[in-house]
């Protein structure tokens, strides 16, 4: 699983850069600087805080390349200032390709011991290969640590609930929830969500019902539990100290309180620009953003697994049951608490994706086992707990590696884009346009190529949409598109997101009408970039036709 995760984050890692990756390598050398020059308070970087994100940049590129993006005065953009910019950032990512990478190899593995190898394996296979999640999970960013560290952290504690489970395991739990909280602070989801699913199992015990006698919930009184919860929080708590030199010198409640200060100011604030839904940009776009867009990222894969754990539910092994419906209330729980922001982004709600990959993969072999029973190939493959190691007939393996191929696709066929990406099922990419926020930088590159082929190329004045991320890609020089197009503009980028926003409408309005454009990028159905000639290059064509 590990291999299959990192293969596939590590092709396609060069190709285009996303508007915060430069914003968390210059927070990254920020962190760094403060390390080296023993000014610890300087490792607090950010409210979200991302020390996980500036930690992993770090020991990747090494201390004395990373500290050279640090921007201690002037809060200014990397791209085009700093010499190298895009080959230490293609480098760096290969830190996260490995982070993520091994955090789908122990939802695999947690997923195994809780559930059987076929669970575990397709468990890997679906959340390994998840577009969105491995898109994501090449990027310089904190999303995909943060999704990893959530559903590992909740899975461990349910493997510690079983009979042959125990305390380190909840040890593993809070270190892995430690990280989250170090990554992003909606993991503060987890602070009471995992406590909860502890108590729960000693209340139904007490109780008396079904889910007291069932051996995923064996018998505890609530002294135990009060000692179990003390250790998760306990090694929760030393993680994220240890990690984050800041807290040593400013204090808990200083730096707790400049997160949570930044967590009011940015997710209870609608984003600037609006955000694209159902054809227009608006401030908050409701309750059904959330839903939509995950129904537009989710892989087929997927989406068929959880429909057969609907079907299959009644004849799920009782033992089974707390554990799926506890995944269930992290993803449902989860999603409500981030339909509150009124900021909503499709990758702010990437940690519900890993655990919807879970119970995808519970479908995924309850279907399997089913159809190899009904033909009288084998039987229900038994938990761990069960009679001790489980011994998957080679049908259901046989079907899982099946499932491989078919999990493979949907990365395949967006490659090397896998952010662009839309589920075919609702329509695919030229669907997605329409109804929900697209484009991070696919295609940019392309552009690019097609820029740096011009005549004269070093000499071109390129004005843009997310010129941000185009400027590392091009020898030409330019600014970002603002209110109107400059005299000595000779190209006019237009980008996806910025049109389906109505960033700079007098120049939409003025472009948009234009016959074809220069260059036209469309990649999965999505127009992603256009490329129109500017005023200046239009005067000189004038002249010379003269």
């Amino acid at each position: 699983m590990f291999a299959l995760a990192l293969g596939a984050r590590l092709v396609a890692r060069d190709v285009a850069i996303t508007a915060d990756e430069d914003n968390w390598m210059r927070r990254a050398g920020g962190f760094t600087y403060g390390l080296l020059n023993g000014q610890l308070g300087r490792t607090y970087q950010n409210g979200h805080p991302g020390v996980t994100t500036m930690w992993v940049a770090m020991l990747t590129l090494g201390p004395e390349r990373m500290v050279q993006y640090a921007d201690r005065v002037h809060n200014q953009r990397l791209v085009g200032r700093v010499a190298g910019f895009w080959e230490a950032l293609v480098d760096a990512r290969l830190g996260f390709a490995l982070a993520t990478a091994a955090l789908v190899a122990v939802i695999a593995a947690l997923s195994w011991r809780l559930f059987g190898p076929a669970v575990g394996l397709a468990a890997g296979v679906l959340v390994g290969l998840e577009p969105f999640y491995l898109a994501i999970s090449q990027l310089v960013h904190m999303d995909a640590l943060l999704s990893g560290c959530m559903i590992a952290s909740v899975l461990a504690a349910l493997v510690a609930r079983t009979p042959d489970g125990g305390r380190r395991w909840l040890v593993f739990s809070g270190v892995l929830a430690g990280l989250a909280l170090l990554s992003k602070s909606p993991a503060l989801f987890l602070v009471p969500f995992v406590p909860a699913v502890l108590v729960a199992g000693t209340l139904k015990h007490r109780a008396g019902n079904l889910a007291s006698r069932s051996r995923v919930w064996p018998p505890q009184n609530i002294r135990t539990r009060t000692g179990d919860l003390l250790v998760w929080l306990l090694a929760l708590v030393v993680t994220f100290v240890a990690l984050w030199p800041s807290v040593w010198v400013l204090g808990p409640t200083e730096v707790l309180g400049r997160v949570a200060q930044f967590t009011r100011e940015t997710g209870g604030q609608p984003h600037e620009a609006g955000t694209f839904f159902w054809g227009e940009p608006r401030g908050d776009p409701g309750p059904l953003y959330y839903p939509v867009a995950v129904l537009f990222r989710l892989a087929p894969a997927t989406l068929l697994g959880l429909l057969l754990l609907g079907v299959f539910w009644r004849r799920m092994p009782p033992e089974r049951r707390p554990a799926i419906l506890t995944l269930l209330g992290y993803t449902l729980g989860f999603l409500v608490m981030m339909t509150f922001g009124a900021k909503k982004f499709d990758r702010y709600l990437l940690p519900i994706f890993p655990a919807l990959g879970v119970l995808a993969a519970l479908g995924l072999a309850a279907g399997l086992e089913r159809i190899a029973s009904g033909a009288g190939v084998v039987r229900t493959v038994s938990p761990p707990w069960e009679g001790g190691a489980p011994r998957a007939h080679l049908a259901v393996v046989g079907g899982v590696l099946v499932a491989v191929l078919v999990a493979l696709w949907p990365a395949a066929s967006s490659y090397p884009y896998f952010l662009s990406y839309y589920s075919p099922l609702l329509g695919g990419g030229a669907s997605a346009q329409r109804t929900i926020m697209v484009g991070n930088g696919e295609g940019l590159d392309q552009v690019a190529r097609w820029l740096n082929e011009r005549p004269n190329a070093e000499n071109l004045w390129v004005v843009s949409h997310s010129f941000d991320i185009l400027q590392p890609l091009i020898v030409s020089s330019g600014e970002p598109l603002r209110d109107r197009v400059p005299s000595r503009a000779d190209y006019v980028v237009l980008y996806r997101f910025g049109m389906q926003i109505g960033h700079s409408p007098r120049v939409l309005a003025e472009y948009l009408d234009r016959p074809e454009p220069e260059l036209s990028v469309r990649i999965g159905g999505i127009e992603y970039a256009r490329v129109y000639r500017g005023p200046h290059l239009a005067a000189q064509a004038t002249l010379a036709n003269r």
